[in-house]
Parts: C-alpha cells; sequence; structure tokens
C-alpha cells in the first residue's frame, strides 16, 4: 500500500480523544511521539477562579468565594524539588546541557525569592519538555499566558524549543474587566508561538478581514473594472490589494472580543476563550484532518473550534467536570454529527470496578498529579470539591458544601479516601477527630473496600446532623457516612441536607 494511501486512511479511521487524568501521564503513555500537528495550550496558574465558579454553576452547589482548587496548589514541596533535578537530568539526555546548567542556577535563585512560581514553572517545565516531544516537526505551540508569569514561561519555552524556533509573540487586546485607580488597566493577553524546527507549517493563505476604518482610510482606489482597491509600489513594482481578499494578521489582536459575562456561550469559566481566537490560531498554522492537541482543556473552546474546522482533537484535563463539560457541549452542538464511541472517545473515567482498579493502581505507580486521581475521581464524583493540599492536609481529601438552614447557612462535610484493600475502624475514628478539628458539621469516608461492622458502629456512635426545615419540621442525616468505589458506579451519594434546601429555591 502506498504511503500517502496508508496516510489518508489512517485519518479517515482517526477517533478524536478526550482524556481524564494527568496530562504529563496521558502524553508520556498514550500520545506517540512527532504525531501532533499543533498544541494549543492555556495552561493553570490561578485555576481555581475556574474551577470554584464551574463547580457552583454546573454541579448546583455552593462553594464558599476562598475555597482553593486542587489544580491550583503551587506549593514547593520536597517531590517538586526532586522534580527539579529529574528536569535537569532529561535536558543532559536531550543534549541541552546550556539551559541545563541554567535551570539549576535559576531555580536556586528562585527557590528563596517566589517559590510558588518556581512550583509552577517545575510543573511546567516537565510538560513542555513532552510537549515537544509529541509535535510533529511540520507542528507549532501556542501557549496563552497572562503577566503572572508571561517572562518565566518565556524562558522555559525558548530553554525546550530554542531561541531560533521562537516565531511570534502575540498581543490579544480586550475592553472588559475593571480599571483599577492606581495603575494602568489590564487589558491583554500573551501568546507565544514557538514551531518545533524551521520546517514548520504556515498556511500561507490564512487572512483575516480588514477593519471598516482601515478600507475607509487605506482603500481609496479604483480599478479598471471599477473595484474598490489599494495600489502600492512595493519592492520594485506596483500591487493592488482588494479589502475582500483580507489581510495577514499582525501580531497584535485587537478584533476579537472577550466573552462578556453575557455571551450565550458562557459557561462558568472566568477565562474562557472566545471560539474565534482558537479558530484564527488553528487556521493560521494546520489544515483539515490535522490533529490539534489541548493538555489543559478546559470547558472545550479548543475542541469546539477544531471540530468546527474539520481538524481532529485530542483534550486532556485533569478536572473530571471538564471532561463532562465538554461532553455535553459536544451533544449541544453536534447532536448528529458527533457521536460517543464512533466520533470520539472518553479515556481514564471509571465506569466498572476493574477501571477503578486500574486507577488505583495508576495511582500507586505514578509520581506524577495522576498519583491522586482515585482520590479526585472519587470527591468528584459523589459532588464534592477537592483539596488543594497533597500532603499535610490532615486527612482531608475534599469537601461538599451544604446548606443547613432555609437562611443558607453554608455547611460542610468533610472527606476522607482510601484506596486500601483493607479498612479499618480508626479511620473512622480518625476521621471523626478530624471533622470535630475543623468544625466541620458532617463527615463522609470513600473507600474502594467494603467497611468492616466496626467501622459502620463507629458511623452510628457519631450521632446524628439535625435541620430544621420551616417551623416544625426537623431532618435528620448521619454525621458520619461511607460510601464504597461500588456505591458510588451504582449511582449512590451521600445524604446531605443542600438536596432539600436547593430543591425548594
Amino acid at each position: 500500500m502506498p504511503a500517502e494511501q496508508n496516510r489518508t486512511e489512517q485519518k479517515n479511521n482517526y477517533i478524536n480523544k478526550l482524556f481524564y487524568g494527568d496530562n504529563l501521564d496521558i502524553m508520556e503513555d498514550k500520545i506517540p511521539d512527532n504525531s501532533i500537528d499543533l498544541i494549543y495550550l492555556d495552561p493553570p496558574f490561578n485555576s481555581n477562579r475556574n474551577y470554584n465558579r464551574i463547580y457552583s454553576t454546573n454541579v448546583g452547589q455552593p462553594v464558599p468565594e476562598e475555597a482553593i482548587a486542587f489544580c491550583d496548589a503551587w506549593e514547593l514541596t520536597e517531590e517538586k524539588e526532586e522534580d527539579i533535578k529529574t528536569f535537569y537530568d532529561k535536558l543532559i539526555l536531550d543534549d541541552n546541557e546550556n539551559f541545563a546548567k541554567f535551570w539549576l542556577s535559576w531555580t536556586e535563585a528562585l527557590k528563596y525569592s517566589n517559590s510558588k512560581i518556581l512550583s509552577y514553572l517545575v510543573f511546567m517545565a516537565l510538560r513542555l519538555r513532552v510537549m515537544r516531544n509529541k509535535l510533529k516537526d511540520t507542528g507549532s505551540l501556542f501557549l496563552h499566558c497572562d503577566a503572572t508569569a508571561s517572562h518565566y514561561i518565556k524562558i522555559l519555552l525558548d530553554g525546550i524549543f530554542g531561541i531560533k524556533n521562537f516565531r511570534n509573540e502575540i498581543v490579544w487586546c480586550y475592553s472588559n474587566s475593571g480599571r483599577p485607580k492606581n495603575r494602568f488597566a489590564s487589558k491583554h493577553d500573551i501568546i507565544f508561538f514557538y514551531s518545533k524546527t524551521n520546517n514548520y507549517f504556515w498556511n500561507k493563505d490564512f487572512r483575516v478581514p480588514y477593519s471598516e476604518d482601515y478600507i475607509k482610510s487605506h482603500f481609496k482606489h479604483i480599478d479598471d473594472d471599477g473595484r474598490i482597491c489599494r495600489k502600492r509600489y512595493d519592492a520594485g513594482k506596483w500591487r493592488t490589494y482588494y479589502p475582500e481578499d483580507g489581510m495577514i494578521p499582525n501580531d497584535w489582536w485587537e478584533d476579537i472580543a472577550s466573552l462578556n459575562s453575557m455571551a450565550k456561550d458562557r459557561l462558568g469559566y472566568p477565562t474562557q476563550k472566545p471560539l474565534k481566537l482558537l479558530e484564527r490560531i488553528i487556521k493560521s498554522v494546520t489544515k483539515e484532518d490535522d490533529v490539534v492537541l489541548d493538555p489543559f482543556c478546559g470547558c472545550g473552546t479548543t475542541i469546539m473550534a477544531a471540530q468546527n474546522l474539520k481538524r481532529k482533537w485530542i483534550g486532556i484535563d485533569i478536572c473530571m467536570l471538564s471532561v463532562s463539560l465538554i461532553e455535553n457541549r459536544l451533544k449541544e452542538n453536534y447532536p448528529l454529527v458527533v457521536m460517543k464511541g464512533r466520533d470520539y472517545t472518553v479515556d481514564g473515567i471509571p465506569i466498572t470496578i476493574e477501571q477503578v482498579e486500574e486507577l488505583i493502581h495508576k495511582s500507586e505507580k505514578s509520581r506524577n498529579e495522576g498519583r491522586y486521581q482515585f482520590q479526585y475521581w472519587a470527591v468528584e464524583k459523589v459532588g464534592g470539591f477537592a483539596s488543594t493540599k497533597k500532603s499535610g492536609d490532615g486527612g482531608i481529601d475534599g469537601s461538599i458544601y451544604f446548606y443547613k438552614d432555609e437562611k443558607k447557612t453554608l455547611a460542610k462535610m468533610i472527606l476522607s479516601v482510601k484506596s486500601n484493600k483493607k479498612l479499618q475502624a480508626s479511620f473512622i475514628r480518625d476521621l471523626i477527630g478530624t471533622m470535630n478539628n475543623n468544625d466541620a458539621e458532617m463527615a463522609g469516608l470513600i473507600s474502594y473496600a467494603k467497611p468492616t461492622q466496626e467501622m459502620i458502629n463507629e458511623c452510628k456512635n457519631a450521632g446524628r446532623f439535625k435541620m430544621k426545615d420551616g417551623l416544625f419540621a426537623d431532618y435528620e442525616f448521619d454525621r458520619v457516612q461511607i460510601l464504597t468505589a461500588e456505591d458510588i458506579l451504582n449511582g449512590r451519594r451521600f445524604d446531605l441536607p443542600y438536596t432539600r434546601i436547593l430543591k425548594k429555591s
């Protein structure tokens, strides 16, 4: 079979993919090297702004504004410090010794001056290196960021991709958000454009419309057929331009508005990007049937843009809620065209107890964020808000916030997740102590194994939580409850007061 025919059949048989899990694990284990045409990423820094809003909007449960999402925990732990050396070793293997030496000096300085940024950079460095390997030689990467970390990120990109492969610093301007009284208003984001090699694909026919003001000020000529045009003497000859042909875009984009709070496609993400922005990026460096990867796919705007433009796509997110949201968007926007199983697959969300076991095994062997996937899955599956802390969390792996009275006074159930194959009653006693020490009204244990009778007895001894509904009626709930992974797969959830209050609202 000719090579070109084989490539065509592979493209036609390609199934788009949504992955739930840590993108470093997934890229290393499930995405071949030299297979991606475009990577677009809008990596997290203050991601709790996203997660908190989409959690309350789409789960329908309250969450305090100050609650910090698990995907925004930038603490310089011992593991992160080990990763500094790990990344150094990988740079040496890549024959990138100069940047490796700089990396050690740079991280040593940041350790004492800005440890939060350093933790974030370690997280990003390991992933950006893998992303470069996944790109085809003709591929490109667009990284979207704001002023919080853009200057640090560019140093990383220069070191990993090479300064010679830097193509553009795109400034995306917008007009919404407030205006501070003691500094200039922040009205732009930065998008870094890098290629893997000098042989990258660029769509030479890609154009954007001229603005009406530009057409009025520059197109003042009439050609022989009576058409409005612009005539310009350039490089030794006269050239004629027509407004309908459009222009090659500059590296500052002010013609794409950000999403306002009333936009019909607003999904609850404060940092959600407009579809037109992603479509411009995708059109500029890919062709139909090329593969687009978004390793932090969030609410799925990259996926929607790729689907609209007939590109193949891969989306990865560590929040199960995001994967579910993207599936809903696909169903709403392409009810007949895109079908799960036929046109795309979802990988990583367990639907059987065997897949739960695989998730636990993966958690045991992974050194990356993937080690927490069983915990994240369990907490999110019961409608919980996963804890930000990976260590020193006091036994709290997540929380469910609920209203404990008709005045909508906020209360909390703390969650503990155990993947142990054998359980003991001390787990419940410890959980009760943690509940009391944290002034929580209720507590829940999520386990892989079935609880012992002694554990069940300890839960009963913890007493009942009472909620007054109206003037006379009291409702009682077990203060401490247990759910197994099998219970969760069968649709069981914790018995909480918030459901009654929300239904009445």
